[in-house]
């Protein structure tokens, strides 16, 4: 039985615009005007555009600001719940954010969060914008030349089919001015995992292996999460299953993490859904989870991504 035969009975329960635009993109079928009008209509569309401000970004980029109390308290946390809502580029929203992060880039306007003191954060800034854009695609140079440095250092790291931390570290001082290895722009890191997982078509299909293969088994932090690959479903649920949706990019992620994904499956109940309650923290399609239904509606949409073919 396919793991998405379970979108025919979410239909049937006449989910809300989101859910039905998303079960769409999920099958690859085409979306007309009407439908997508609805969706971006809807709750959590209309959110992300209330707060959305006039230079296209949502305030503090990638570091929140403790005094300010706000539904998106960064850009990047924005990025997240647009991309996983399945918003692309041509529409008010995507296209004003991605002008954003293209000036950025660009250094057409000043970086809002300020820079902090340590050697790696300013190497880091631009690698902060970049993957967050990576998700739309990009023509713009900046952000080519970004995606082009990190590539270098990751065909150098991996030049033997194996990370060599001293070639990371040496690589990464003639082109960043320091050494990446254990640190929060390691190369396990979601920033690089996030750019290289939407950049996957420029990168061979042997290197991306053996990436995937190093993230999986080092026994490493995933930098920015609590999660560590090689305990697989034993890490946070709703950390892994934030590694997994950037994993899922890679065309070899199926096939890497294949044991926790058949692990995932099993734990479906009866009727096919995912149902882990409210602790698993995941983006809402519904407008509400008063309804389990909708709850796990809304969870078994999300997981569904997993499973989906590049």
């Amino acid at each position: 039985m396919s793991v998405f035969q379970v979108l025919d009975r979410i239909l049937e329960l006449s989910p809300c615009a989101a859910v039905q635009y998303r079960i769409k993109t999920i099958l690859k079928q085409e979306v007309d005007s009407e439908m997508f009008n609805a969706f971006y209509s809807s709750k959590w569309v209309e959110l992300l555009k209330a707060n959305q401000l006039d230079d296209g970004g949502f305030g503090r980029f990638h570091s929140r600001d403790s005094k300010k109390k706000q539904k998106f308290p960064t850009t990047e946390m924005a990025v997240d719940s647009i991309r996983l809502l399945g918003i692309t580029r041509g529409n008010p929203l995507a296209d004003k954010l991605c002008d954003y992060m293209e000036k950025l880039l660009k250094r057409e306007i000043e970086w809002p969060d300020g820079f902090e003191k340590n050697k790696w954060y300013r190497p880091a800034q631009p690698l902060f914008v970049a993957s967050k854009l990576s998700g739309f695609g990009s023509d713009c140079m900046a952000y080519w030349d970004v995606f082009n440095c990190w590539h270098a250092i990751l065909k150098e790291a991996f030049a033997d089919g194996e990370y060599n931390k001293d070639r990371a570290n040496r690589i990464s001082g003639e082109l960043l001015g320091c050494d990446i290895d254990g640190r929060y722009i390691g190369l396990n890191s979601v920033y690089p995992i996030e750019l290289f997982a939407n950049m996957q078509a420029e990168i061979s299909d042997e290197l991306k292996q053996s990436y995937l293969k190093w993230l999986h088994h080092n026994g490493k932090l995933i930098q920015y999460t609590g999660v560590v690959l090689n305990r697989g479903l034993n890490n946070s649920l709703s950390g892994v299953y934030r590694v997994y949706s950037l994993l899922s990019g890679f065309s070899c992620f199926k096939i890497e993490f294949m044991e926790e994904l058949n692990q995932l499956l099993d734990r479906r109940n009866q009727d096919g859904f995912w149902s882990f309650g409210k602790g698993f923290d995941c983006q809402r399609l519904s407008d509400d989870w008063k309804s389990q239904i909708r709850m796990d509606i809304d969870q078994t949409i999300m997981l569904l991504l997993l499973y989906v073919d590049n």
